[in-house]
C-alpha cells in the first residue's frame, strides 16, 4: 500500500476531481444543446440564407464527432467540447452579430446555446489563464 505524498492535500485531489467533472457536464450539455438547436435549424430559411452561420455549424457537428460517444470525460473531450462551442458562437453571431435574436421563433434555443457556448469557454479561458 502506498502512502500519500507529504506535500499533497487529501482533499485538493477530490476537490480538482469535481471541478473537472462539473466543468465536463457543462461542456457535454452545451455541445448537446447546440447540436441539438442547430439540427431544429435545418429547415429554416433564415438559418440557410445565412451561408456562413451553416458552415460554423457544420465546422460544429465535425468537432462534436472528436468527443468520444458523445461523453465529455476526459482533458481531450473538453478540449473537443470547446471546438464545438467556438464553432457554435461563430454561427450563432453569424446569424446575428448582437446573440438577440430578435423576432426569430426558436429565439429562446438560439439564446440559450449562445450562453451556454459561452459557458464553456469561459471555463477554458479560466483553466488556461497564465499559461504560455
Amino acid at each position: 500500500m502506498s502512502k500519500p505524498r507529504k506535500d499533497s492535500k487529501p482533499g485538493s485531489d477530490s476537490a480538482l476531481r469535481q471541478a473537472a467533472d462539473k466543468r465536463h457536464a457543462q461542456a457535454e450539455a452545451a455541445c448537446r444543446t447546440v447540436l441539438d438547436t442547430f439540427a431544429a435549424l435545418a429547415e429554416d430559411s433564415a438559418w440557410q440564407g445565412c451561408e456562413m452561420a451553416v458552415k460554423y455549424a457544420q465546422m460544429a457537428a465535425v468537432y462534436a464527432r472528436k468527443i468520444r460517444n458523445g461523453r465529455v470525460i476526459s482533458p481531450a473531450d473538453f478540449n473537443a467540447a470547446v471546438e464545438v462551442c467556438t464553432a457554435a458562437r461563430r454561427a450563432l453571431r453569424s446569424l446575428d452579430a448582437e446573440l438577440t435574436f430578435a423576432g426569430h421563433p426558436q429565439q429562446a434555443a438560439l439564446t440559450d446555446a449562445a450562453n451556454l457556448s459561452y459557458q464553456v469557454l469561459l471555463a477554458h479561458h479560466q483553466l488556461t489563464k497564465g499559461k504560455a
